[in-house]
């Protein structure tokens, strides 16, 4: 039975649907589809010399007039979040000289799961492959011809180990536990992705995680949040900064959900990461996240749907007593599947994470204090 917010979610998408479409047709009416700035939206993708998993979006940019640069930098994030979509677009991937076409969602979304024959053969030193992403046309124009690239991971054979992690209050203070969620907002619309607070220490962590206990390893890291996927190149911006890691970000449409989930526990995250362990299904995992929502949940969920393919959860104590407490009852409740630590910094993880042969603690030490 639907609920009232998905009824509500199901009608608000539909008018927005309705809203794109004429817009679309005013502009199909007056002549100008040859002038609209559209742009395709790329999204690190990942796979396996046989298998590639690859989102974007086409977008229709929307033009800014000149401001003072005070409000310049909300206004761009604003329009990040409003930038319309370009349904029922038809677009070409293209790596290794297999060619794929896909057709775009009613949000301007494209979702490339693929089958790769013959597999890729892979540089040794190299995970990051090149794919070619090229606009045939859409519903107002066929003469339209843009193309673009991005990169899509391919762990090497060797790795053992993956690590999915959290970002918001995982990696970069965000504020999700404040009244009505006001710093969340503020944080997002209002500061520049230089702006945004790392936790101390959280760069040389990933970096010493993703070389593993021996320092030669390349553990891959995925990044999964519930970050609106219109922010993602504020995200991928702040996390160079801050230096760290690359990976791919699966972030959240930040639309009306499309189905119902019936899990108490549900969501984007739990969606992204079931994904990623069955791309990956050789590799072991390492969860970090955070206290703050739902993060102890999920993971505890995955790793009962996935007995011994998680090495390690880790939640960060986001200092909330409330959560606190439901926290340390849940874990009273359920430790039998695999032990969920908690931590208050990166140094204690660090720790953890060494006792656990995950990482070498004197390497961590060292780099620390070079930065």
């Amino acid at each position: 039975m639907y609920s009232l917010k998905s009824l509500v979610s199901g009608l608000v998408r539909r008018i927005d649907h309705f809203i794109d479409s004429l817009r679309f047709r005013l502009v199909k009416t007056a002549g100008v589809e040859k002038k609209l700035p559209i742009k395709i939206a790329t999204y690190r993708g990942f796979g396996r010399p046989d298998f590639l998993f690859v989102q974007g979006r086409v977008i229709v940019k929307k033009s800014l007039r000149q401001l003072p640069p005070i409000w310049l930098a909300w206004i761009n994030s604003f329009h990040k979040v409003e930038e319309g979509a370009s349904p029922n677009a038809v677009l070409r991937i293209s790596i290794a000289k297999q060619n794929f076409e896909l057709i775009t969602d009613q949000d301007g979304y494209f979702t490339l799961n693929a089958q790769l024959d013959p597999p890729l053969v892979l540089p040794d030193k190299d995970p990051w492959q090149k794919i070619h992403i090229e606009l045939l046309g859409t519903p107002w124009t066929n003469e339209i011809r843009l193309s673009t690239s991005t990169k899509v991971l391919i762990p090497p054979p060797s790795v053992s180990l993956g690590i999915i992690t959290d970002i918001d209050d995982t990696i970069i203070h965000t504020g999700v536990t404040s009244w009505l969620k006001w710093e969340v907002f503020y944080n997002t619309f209002f500061k520049t992705a230089a702006n945004r607070k790392a936790f101390d220490e959280v760069a040389t962590f990933f970096r010493e995680l993703r070389k593993g206990a021996s320092g030669k390893g390349f553990n891959p890291i995925f990044y999964v949040s519930n970050s609106p996927r219109n922010i993602y190149e504020l995200v991928k911006s702040y996390l160079k900064i801050h230096h760290l890691p690359k990976g791919p970000l699966l972030l959240k449409d930040i639309g009306w959900p499309y189905k119902v989930h019936t899990h108490p526990h549900a969501n984007h995250k739990m969606d992204s990461i079931i994904r990623i362990l069955d791309i990956y299904p050789h590799l072991q995992f390492v969860l970090i996240g955070d206290s703050g929502e739902k993060d102890p949940f999920v993971y505890y969920e995955i790793a009962k749907k996935y007995p011994g393919r998680i090495s390690a959860i880790y939640i960060r104590d986001v200092q909330d007593l409330r959560r606190r407490r439901q926290l340390e009852q849940f874990l009273e409740e359920n430790q039998s599947v695999v032990q969920v630590q908690v931590f208050e910094s990166y140094r204690q993880l660090a720790q953890m994470s060494a006792d656990q042969h995950l990482l070498d603690w004197q390497r961590f030490e060292a780099h620390t204090h070079k930065h």
